[in-house]
């Protein structure tokens, strides 16, 4: 029967990481613990406001949703800060 390179790679390197845990070399993986995601929000803009985002992001070498969210976060502090709010995250 004949192996091809890619079948004798995943072998070897199966037999690698199994020689290397028998020796004490290579801990056991660890779970990661899942990252926390961000979660996609709508948000309504006249066309020119849009228009004005995406100019400005260009500007910035940005994205749109990238300057979009930094503008919301920015408007945010400045909100929590009129309520009497230290941080946005209170």
């Amino acid at each position: 029967m004949m192996h091809t390179a890619k079948n004798q790679a995943t072998t070897s390197f199966k037999a690698l990481v199994a020689a290397n845990r028998t020796a004490g070399r290579l801990a056991a993986p660890v779970a990661q613990e899942p990252k926390k995601k961000m979660v996609q929000a709508g948000m309504r803009l006249w066309p020119e406001e849009l228009l004005k985002a995406r100019e400005l992001a260009a500007d910035e070498e940005r994205s749109a949703a990238s300057f979009m969210r930094r503008v919301y976060l920015r408007g945010l502090e400045s909100y929590m800060a009129e309520r009497g709010n230290a941080t946005p995250t209170q």
